[in-house]
């Protein structure tokens, strides 16, 4: 209830800030002060999102008026799918995983680059920098399947690649989404994901 309610002031354009969400938060509640504050970042960044993505979209594409061939237009679409994914399962900064782990550490991005190095998380980058996809991670802690993905998927496929495959439908899953399957079905993803992988090397 909390973070809908800031979430709501935080597009009606008024961020609550850091304070103002801990007074949301239940009296007493473990790491609330870290919580808040990864909370206010995240809403900081959400005020006036559909405007920057019309403008990162702009900025990214040709005007519609040279959407002339079948390419432009795949690469259009293929920009929209990227926008698209984001939103619906969101996505964070190095500093916003730190706070979600309660980290006060003043280089967050030595973690995440080790994560990534190690095959445990994938990354995009996009306009404001490298960004993680945040279905990746619980309470700001990679989850050990998606690791086993990526071990599977051998390097075959790279940042946007991996997060269309996730959030797309997959034939080896009877047109699931693999990121809908994490849960459920973890060892039948990492299974799809090595077919995928196999698919690519031919």
């Amino acid at each position: 209830m909390a973070a809908r309610t800031a979430a709501a002031r935080a597009r009606a354009g008024t961020n609550p800030g850091a304070a103002g969400i801990t007074s949301l938060l239940p009296v007493g509640l473990p790491g609330a002060e870290p919580l808040a504050e990864a909370l206010a970042r995240r809403l900081a960044a959400v005020a006036g999102e559909v405007d920057r993505e019309r403008r990162v979209l702009d900025a990214m594409l040709p005007p519609v008026e040279t959407l002339s061939d079948a390419t432009t237009t795949q690469l259009r679409w293929n920009a929209m799918a990227r926008a698209d994914a984001l939103r619906e399962f969101g996505a964070l900064s190095s500093a916003d995983l730190a706070g979600l782990r309660g980290s006060r550490t003043a280089n967050p991005h030595t973690t995440t680059s080790r994560w990534l190095s190690g095959g445990r998380v994938f990354a995009v980058d996009g306009p404001s920098g490298r960004l993680f996809p945040a279905f990746q991670f619980v309470d700001g802690e990679p989850r050990p399947v998606v690791a086993r993905v990526l071990e599977a998927l051998d390097g075959t496929l790279r940042g946007w690649e991996v997060l269309a495959w996730f959030t797309g439908s997959c034939g080896f899953l009877g047109g699931a989404r693999p990121v809908d399957r994490l849960d459920d079905a973890p060892g039948d993803v990492v299974t799809a994901a090595a077919r995928q992988a196999s698919l690519s090397e031919d």
